[in-house]
């Protein structure tokens, strides 16, 4: 008999126990920002302290047209490297990936004070090295407030670009990208 009163008491205690814990996401729904009406793919406009830990995070979920080839984060100074392909270089894609990385390095965090990016062009050949196309130096106080991804910009973002931060042209982007 007192096996009997184990089990029930077990049984219940069992019970009582997972409902407890189907109550806690709702909780935790609740609690966060917008309630549980929250859209699921929400994007998150807050700005994030960047760090060692997020970095790969934040860097993913910029819409870049090259892929990133190396980064780096130190004191508050965020280093991007980009990869070109050979000879196939598009200025107005290049443009586009460096207002993005701005924009999410300035207007998504809060403690980039620096952005420095380089475009290196891969090279066609193994044994050659890249080759660096263009470079842009990049500061918190240079810029304001930057546009957002559906926010228009006056001019170009060359022009944007150019008018509010350091660009640096090698001769190879020169020599295809002017006229």
């Amino acid at each position: 008999m007192k096996s009997f009163y184990r089990l029930m008491l077990t049984s219940l205690l069992s019970i009582a126990i997972a409902s407890a814990l189907s109550i806690v996401p709702m909780l935790d729904r609740s609690l966060k920002l917008g309630g549980p009406d929250a859209p699921v793919f929400r994007s998150d406009t807050a700005a994030v302290m960047l760090s060692d830990r997020n970095l790969v995070d934040v860097l993913a979920k910029v819409p870049l047209a090259h892929s990133i080839d190396h980064v780096e984060w130190s004191d508050s100074i965020l280093s991007v490297d980009l990869k070109a392909p050979p000879g196939k270089t598009e200025a107005e894609a290049v443009y586009d990936d460096l207002y993005e990385l701005a924009r999410v390095g300035f207007t998504g965090t809060k403690n980039v004070k620096q952005l420095l990016v380089r475009v290196m062009e891969q090279p066609t050949e193994p044994s050659r090295q890249k080759q660096l196309l263009l470079a842009m130096d990049a500061r918190r106080e240079d810029v304001g407030e930057l546009p957002g991804t559906d926010a228009r910009i006056e001019g170009t973002k060359e022009q944007f670009l150019s008018s509010h931060f350091t660009l640096t042209y090698t001769h190879n982007w020169l020599d295809r990208h002017r006229r």
